[in-house]
């Protein structure tokens, strides 16, 4: 950020005296009733420079980040007194919603703010936020008085059922009839009370469902009942296993009178010999082919009947409902999974992701491109991926020209990067070669 410039909007701004004022949160004054909420919405963002690929110290982020809010601040202060200019009354603060995430893999610090207002017809405050304390929009003003602006908080009387499971994988056992504790032809709640949950699952059809556990180990439920499991060394997308949380399990077979250990880990040739007679679909791959040494891996095991019957495409959000609505109808639905930082996903029929709170309510989208299949061995994994849909979000679509980007709200843009700002949402669409292929926002 250029400090000189920001120091020179202060000099000019300070000079100018508002005919209407700015009053924080809880000050003495009487709201004009028959007014609707002023929202006004900014966000500052900057770079940062790192050495040899390293990730930013912490110490730089906030430096960056204390920078970019004071300037967030200065520009809600400043459009506060512009809508307070253009209604020729003075404004009351009601609530003031600051964020700072890191975006671009951590190059870039972005801090949004958010401003609620509402006009007033009289206040007995003495004190207004003003260009030499415009800090202070996220203060509040106690007063005795009973003609202040109250807020009100909203409590999900059903929040118990966000609480999290977790995975815990005690049996670790494989047999051809068996996998962690899980029979073939156990239930779906069986098999969840035996590991606790799953990392991923997907409504792949009407009767069958793909749940994960980790990045590796897949199992196929047919009418609720489990029908087969599949383990591969690179089972998933990369773009997808690199969403999802990962859960290393030391798999173990039993080989004569032994119990193998048998991911990723080399195996002798009795130890394929045996492999391959016990199991009737088993692969192997070599390490280090080309050195004095190379080692034998198991690549694919599979138990049980894995076939996916034709898949169907999960819902797709186009902004004609409330989203949280949406989600309420639809999750189950739509695939989910927990990832790295033990978040609930959904991801829905049209490459959108959608992290969830605590209570279940979105918190954020992101529209994606589609996956890479190359190097992924899950079975039928080309035809369920098959049926998702290029992303769509209020009438914008994928590939569409940068100017769509318009059709949501408000826009600015920054090279590659449209800004958006409208109500309910905030956040950058990509473009490449003019054409729009992802996008993150934040819900407001």
């Amino acid at each position: 950020m250029n400090k000189k410039v920001l120091l020179a909007s202060l000099v000019i701004f300070s000079s100018h005296v508002p005919a209407a004022q700015i009053w924080m949160k809880g000050s003495d004054c009487d709201i004009n009733e028959s007014a609707t909420v002023i929202n006004v919405f900014r966000q500052h963002f900057d770079s940062i420079t790192t050495l040899m690929g390293k990730e930013p110290r912490r110490e730089q982020i906030e430096t960056v980040a204390t920078d970019l809010l004071d300037g967030v601040k200065r520009s809600l202060f400043e459009a506060l007194i512009e809508k307070s200019e253009e209604q020729g009354r003075d404004l009351i603060i009601d609530k003031v919603v600051l964020k700072e995430r890191l975006k671009d893999n951590g190059k870039l610090v972005a801090v949004s703010g958010r401003i609620f207002a509402y006009p007033v017809t009289a206040c007995r405050t003495k004190t207004a936020i003003t260009a030499d304390n415009y800090e202070m929009i996220t203060a509040t003003a106690f007063s005795k008085k009973t003609h202040t602006v109250s807020s009100q908080i909203t409590i999900d009387l059903n929040a118990k059922r966000a609480e999290q499971k977790v995975t815990q994988v005690k049996d670790t056992a494989i047999t051809p009839t068996e996998v962690f504790g899980i029979a073939l032809g156990d239930t779906f709640t069986a098999a969840e009370q035996q590991i606790g949950r799953f990392t991923l699952v997907w409504p792949v059809n009407s009767h069958q469902k793909l749940a994960t556990i980790g990045r590796n180990h897949a199992f196929l439920f047919e009418h609720d009942k489990l029908v087969g499991y599949q383990y591969a060394f690179t089972l998933l997308p990369v773009a997808l296993a690199n969403l999802i949380n990962i859960h290393d399990i030391d798999a173990k077979v039993q080989v004569e009178d032994e119990s193998l250990a048998i991911i990723n880990r080399p195996l002798s040739q009795h130890h394929v010999s045996a492999l391959t007679a016990r199991y009737a679909h088993v692969a192997f791959f070599q390490e280090g082919r080309y050195t004095k040494t190379p080692n034998t891996k198991l690549s694919e095991l599979t138990i049980g009947r894995f076939h996916i019957d034709e898949p169907t495409t999960p819902p797709c959000y186009q902004g004609k409902t409330d989203i949280d609505l949406f989600i309420e109808q639809q999750q189950s639905h739509l695939i989910q999974w927990q990832d790295v930082e033990h978040k609930t996903i959904l991801y829905t029929g049209c490459h959108q992701l959608m992290e969830l709170n605590k209570l279940g309510k979105v918190t954020s989208v992101k529209l994606q491109e589609a996956w890479s299949l190359r190097n992924a061995n899950l079975i039928g994994l080309a035809s369920i991926s098959q049926v998702l849909l290029p992303w769509q979000f209020y009438g914008i679509s994928y590939l569409d020209p940068q100017s769509a980007a318009s059709k949501l709200g408000k826009v600015e843009r920054f090279y590659d990067t449209i800004e958006v700002a409208a109500p309910k949402w905030v956040g950058h669409f990509k473009a490449y070669e003019g054409q729009l292929v992802s996008a993150e926002f934040e819900k407001m």
